[in-house]
């Protein structure tokens, strides 16, 4: 639960300034996005001069989302010092990407659900409990009194939604789905916002798709499973990393799979790790260990270790949390 006080301080900073930049995660997802545009466009409403980055810039499975040509590619060039920065839905400062880390600047406000936050904004509204950045800006927002526009809870909506997978994930709570009903009656289509996250891909991630299931591992008597997305599999599939995105809950789908995970060989040689736990093995603290972070059910991680060692060392670790 955010603190009022935390929120009152918010709220004077924006009082305070008329120049804004929001920005998130490398890799975003649909929280990262969501709520980057839902702030972005709240603080607009406002008559604030606000700016939307991220590393990656727009991924075009999202480009449905109201207000994304907005939202461009961080820039090396750092803003102007009256800029106010608002970090959203980023555990790690360095997760921000490689043009921010040349701003040599800390972000003003960072807004977050990640447990692994560490506070490293100069003004932190972490609420570790919340499923999704989306439900911790509408608490916000409702409690400023801030008004809720129709393309404003379109973003959150899809944030909350695809935090949760699709209100499905354990972190989902009663007031996940009062939040979700209040940004229906705001003017958000839960059908069509449905419709645009997870069924509108190309064919090239059905293609994706193929590769990733004839690549899949067991182990620890089918309780741990995995697969590795490499630059070979995206050339033969035609695919771009956008669409990876939900492609490890297919693992979660095995009845006997406790611990889900993948692993990516980058362009930059590190290699991505992402974790998904039914709940008997708490990813995050195995992601720590490699410098990463996230939730209990859900974490990433980046290592210098090729895919095939990180292998080795995450499902040792996972064997050291799984119950015999």
């Amino acid at each position: 639960m955010l603190n009022p006080d935390s929120i009152a301080a918010f709220q004077k900073l924006c009082s305070q300034h008329e120049r804004f930049l929001v920005i998130s995660h490398v890799r975003p997802d649909g929280d990262a996005y969501g709520s980057t545009l839902g702030l972005a466009l709240t603080l607009q409403a406002q008559g604030k001069d606000v700016q939307v980055v991220n590393a990656d810039g727009l991924m075009p499975s999202f480009e449905f989302l109201p207000g994304s040509p907005k939202l461009t590619a961080t820039s090396p060039e750092a803003p102007e010092a009256d800029r106010l920065v608002i970090s959203v839905d980023c555990a790690d400062q360095k997760r921000h990407g490689a043009a921010f880390d040349q701003w040599k600047r800390t972000p003003d406000v960072s807004i977050d659900h990640h447990v692994s936050n560490p506070g490293y904004a100069k003004l932190n509204l972490i609420d570790a409990e919340s499923p999704a950045t989306a439900q911790v800006l509408f608490d916000i927002i409702t409690a400023l009194k801030w008004p809720l526009t129709a393309e404003v809870a379109a973003n959150l909506y899809v944030g909350l939604m695809t935090d949760t997978g699709n209100f499905r994930f354990r972190q989902t709570t009663a007031r996940s789905f009062e939040i979700a009903a209040c940004l229906v009656k705001a003017g958000a289509d839960p059908t069509d916002l449905a419709q645009s996250c997870y069924s509108s891909f190309r064919a090239e991630r059905l293609l994706l798709m193929k590769e990733v299931f004839n690549g899949i591992h067991f182990g620890n008597h089918d309780r741990v499973a995995w697969f590795y997305l490499t630059p070979e599999i995206y050339a033969r599939s035609g695919a771009i990393p956008d669409e990876t995105e939900g492609l490890i809950e297919y693992l979660q789908m095995v009845r006997t799979v406790e611990v889900a995970f993948l692993l990516e060989t980058l362009p930059d040689g590190l290699t991505r790790g992402s974790l998904r736990s039914r709940g008997k093995v708490d990813v995050q603290k195995i992601c720590q260990e490699f410098g990463g972070g996230g939730h209990r059910l859900a974490a990433g991680l980046r290592s210098k270790l090729s895919p095939t060692e990180l292998e080795k060392k995450i499902q040792e670790a996972i064997a050291k949390q799984l119950p015999e």
